[in-house]
């Protein structure tokens, strides 16, 4: 008894101190000169360039111009020398640019640009020739100075022009990974940057973590915290969780927190690429050892490692990090409440989500505001956030409580938070009642519709008032009915409006569309009549559609045969093998809608068109919606070729910032599909 006792005090002296150290050290300092490369990204803007140069200043004027009478402004004019052109062709033997095409005004912390100085250019066009168009954080990242004609940067800007060049994204990857090993310093962090932005490829790129890793100990802040970064990004996109991958990551996260530092920055950066890195990598007594409750410098960092001891689940800290949480003021820094908050719910769930329901109130009472506490709510299983966001719904929250509620009630999704979400549907507050209305489509029940039902008239974005007609027709309720079919000619529309009428299924909707048919001369209007038939089953019209499907110049084809996929019309099957041929998109697009449906019909033979959809989905070349439906098709089909087509879909550099690519790469994730990447 008296062993027990010993222990727990000697907890309790332990918590103590690390809240006196917490409190008395109090915030970190900043730095008083920030270094000007942190999270440089060049990448985009060298894509988008017209002219890259590197340009020696050899003078600067200066223009006063009067302004609206009573005013005055300077414009500032630089003469460049060139001294290396990296893109494009320059032919002059100099440069001259203004404030205005640098776009100096727009940064307040713009240093001056002098005569002497080595700059680099990275100019798109502009009506008189060139400017600067990118955005950047600071001047000195828009017009980078450079040390030299050999700054290190230089090789940086060439490896990602060839990154550019490159139209596989794996390639791009092996680009940036080789020249990691090369750069080190200010110069890596592009390169970390553009990996960051392909970290599913790069998880899976066998050397990568050797190339990245050695940066978490350079000697600059930036550069560690960078690296750190995109650690956590590769970690995060390792679906298949490679145990060899993750040991090396983990190993040299480890050691970079174990390494002193003044800047607190990286260490921030690195406990949080180390909580994705799996409890597995528990396995590593170096790694377990950065996970005691000792004091840290600052909040950031204790906030920092206490998130990771949740993500992590680490064994035995349960009782010391509900001790702590308990004993931290009420209006503690974010971060540090936040951290316990977190691994409190994780290591024991039961405990810790009363502890911080209670929490909650006792902040409440205090005039304290609980946006900390809601947000944590809303990433915590369905199970375990209900009770206490219904709990939540009861007090009268301000703004900023409310829409860290609605937010999370849409991602916890429950049946129990609808009573709490109608009474947030307040039209004068968008941002509250968008996320309100995106919670209970999320939620679908028969009661979310019936909370929702009462206020389709007050949705003023179109869009929207479609796609919630569609939800309310789902549960029998046939309100939103006129808006779907008076506005489904409209492009953006269409397809909103379609899948509404699907769902709405009002009687008279055939009859009116058979109407539009008949009588109007109007391309939009027929397609999208074709189109909603098709989805509501009027069979009779199988034939006519047929007519039209097959006329290659009939500018109604492409629906028809998409309809005629609705209808599960077997005769349409020779249109859609014949459309995978086309060379006009739409044709395409439609040939692989309907193919989805028709393959599967009885007695179809259709081994050809599956094959045919998968080389759809990996083509290059093809546009992204006929890509897209060949994707949807497949995954309707659950084909066994999908697999092969993702792996060289998800190479294509021409999908990347697209929509396609996020699908793609959430299937492979789902599917666990091993990309064989050298």
């Amino acid at each position: 008894m008296m062993t027990r006792l010993c222990t727990t005090n000697r907890q309790r002296i332990l918590i103590a101190t690390c809240l006196l150290l917490f409190f008395l050290l109090g915030p970190a300092r900043s730095l008083a000169h920030d270094e000007w490369y942190r999270g440089l990204d060049l990448e985009s803007a060298l894509a988008d360039s017209g002219l890259v140069l590197v340009g020696r200043v050899t003078d600067v004027s200066e223009t006063k111009l009067g302004v609206g009478g009573k005013g005055e402004r300077s414009l500032l004019q630089y003469k460049f020398e060139p001294v290396m052109v990296l893109k494009g062709v320059f032919s002059r033997e100099s440069l001259l640019l203004t404030s205005d095409d640098l776009g100096v005004q727009q940064f307040t912390d713009a240093a001056p640009i002098e005569a002497g100085q080595l700059r680099l250019l990275i100019l798109g066009r502009s009506f008189a020739g060139y400017a600067v168009h990118r955005e950047a954080v600071s001047f000195d990242q828009a017009i980078p100075r450079l040390s030299s004609p050999n700054d290190a940067l230089l090789a940086s800007v060439n490896i990602l022009l060839a990154v550019n060049h490159s139209l596989d994204r794996a390639k791009k990857v092996a680009l940036l990974v080789d020249g990691l090993r090369k750069q080190k310093g200010a110069a890596a962090i592009p390169l970390l940057v553009a990996v960051e932005r392909r970290a599913m490829l790069a998880a899976q790129t066998s050397d990568a973590v050797e190339s990245i890793a050695p940066h978490l100990s350079d000697p600059s802040p930036a550069v560690r915290e960078q690296t750190a970064k995109t650690l956590y990004s590769l970690l995060k996109a390792d679906y298949l969780d490679q145990p060899k991958f993750r040991e090396a990551a983990a190993n040299a996260l480890a050691a970079s927190i174990a390494r002193p530092d003044a800047s607190f920055v990286p260490r921030v950066a690195a406990f949080q690429a180390l909580g994705a890195a799996g409890p597995q990598a528990l396995e590593d007594t170096s790694v377990k050892a950065q996970f005691g409750l000792d004091p840290l410098a600052t909040f950031a960092e204790q906030g920092a490692r206490l998130h990771a001891i949740g993500d992590l689940k680490v064994p035995g800290q349960s009782r010391a990090v509900l001790a702590l949480l308990n004993q931290l003021p009420l209006d503690a820094p974010g971060e540090i409440q936040y951290g316990a908050e977190w691994a409190a719910t994780r290591l024991d769930p039961s405990n810790g989500v009363k502890e911080v329901t209670l929490r909650i109130k006792n902040k409440y009472e205090a005039g304290l505001p609980v946006v900390t506490e809601i947000d944590l709510l809303g990433n915590l299983p369905s199970t375990e956030a209900t009770s206490a966001l219904v709990d939540v719904a009861a007090l009268p929250l301000n703004h900023d409580e409310r829409q860290a509620f609605v937010s999370a009630c849409n991602k916890v999704a429950s049946a129990a938070l609808v009573p709490a979400l109608a009474t947030m549907l307040d039209p004068a507050q968008q941002d509250i009642w968008w996320s309100a209305v995106d919670a209970l489509i999320k939620i679908d029940t028969d009661d979310a519709a019936k909370a929702l039902q009462p206020h389709l008239l007050q949705e003023t974005n179109l869009q929207r008032k479609i796609q919630m007609a569609g939800f309310l027709g789902r549960h029998g309720i046939r309100d939103g009915y006129p808006y779907a079919i008076e506005h489904m000619s409209e492009p953006y529309l269409r397809e909103d409006a379609i899948s509404a009428l699907a769902a709405i299924r009002e009687p008279r909707a055939v009859g009116e569309l058979r109407k539009i048919l008949e009588t109007s001369n109007d391309v939009a209007w027929n397609s999208a009549a074709v189109r909603a038939l098709g989805t509501l089953g009027a069979s009779d019209l199988a034939s006519q559609f047929l007519e039209m499907a097959q006329d290659t110049a009939n500018p109604l084809g492409p629906s028809a045969l998409i309809a005629l996929g609705d209808l599960h019309e077997a005769k349409a099957i020779e249109i859609a093998r014949a459309g995978f041929a086309s060379r006009d998109p739409e044709r395409l697009e439609a040939s692989a809608r309907a193919a989805g449906k028709l393959v599967t019909l009885p007695g179809v033979n259709a081994d050809d068109i599956r094959d045919r959809l998968a080389a759809l989905l990996a083509d290059r070349g093809a546009s992204q919606p006929a890509r897209l439906a060949a994707l949807d098709s497949l995954l309707a089909l659950n084909d066994h070729r999908l697999d092969g087509s993702l792996v060289l879909a998800v190479r294509d550099a021409g999908l990347e910032n697209s929509e396609l690519l996020i699908k793609i790469e959430e299937q492979l994730c789902k599917r666990s599909v091993r990309l064989a990447l050298p």
